[in-house]
């Protein structure tokens, strides 16, 4: 048995995804689906926010425009909390998806391809995790001081003491 089928399969991102149409609710569950993502619905920010609050949400994606609470308005509320986490807002406003909100990580105009939301999904999940190397930075400073006494200790021990 080789070490890869030792290896425990990855759990599929969470994706909280949040718009008061449920026709494109439903267009989200069944797309994002399809790419892998576990799809959690809200129909409004308030709703979002209780999911975020009690689910384990690795990003959201967005609608705008809602009543009660608009998208910029809820990706305002979970920067405040987790400032990294990422937000995808989707809206039909030219002007919105030209010069996003601070608090979103990228705007994408209604009716982008499913792709390209899934592609963006991807690059903010990937930024999210630590890279491979990160993980054996404190091995290699252990690694540079055993180094680093092994080269001078020597030299040390052999100088005279005046």
């Amino acid at each position: 048995m080789g070490a890869s089928s030792l290896a425990l399969p990855a759990k599929p991102a969470k994706v909280l995804c949040v718009d008061d149409d449920p026709a494109i609710r439903d267009l989200y569950k069944r797309f994002l689906a399809h790419y892998g993502y576990e799809v959690v619905l809200a129909e409004d920010g308030r709703q979002a926010l209780s999911l975020f609050h009690t689910k384990k949400i690795d990003a959201v994606v967005s609608d705008y425009e809602m009543p009660g609470m608009t998208g910029e308005e809820l990706a305002g509320n979970i920067k405040r909390r987790s400032p990294k986490f990422p937000v995808i807002l989707v809206s039909g406003c030219y002007s919105v998806v030209k010069e996003a909100p601070r608090s979103v990580d990228a705007a994408l105009s209604k009716g982008t391809p499913i792709k390209e939301l899934v592609d963006r999904i991807r690059f903010l999940l990937a930024a999210r995790e630590p890279s491979a190397f990160s993980r054996f930075v404190p091995l290699g400073s252990v690694l540079a001081s055993v180094v680093l006494a092994a080269f001078l200790l020597p030299k040390l021990w052999s100088r005279p003491i005046a």
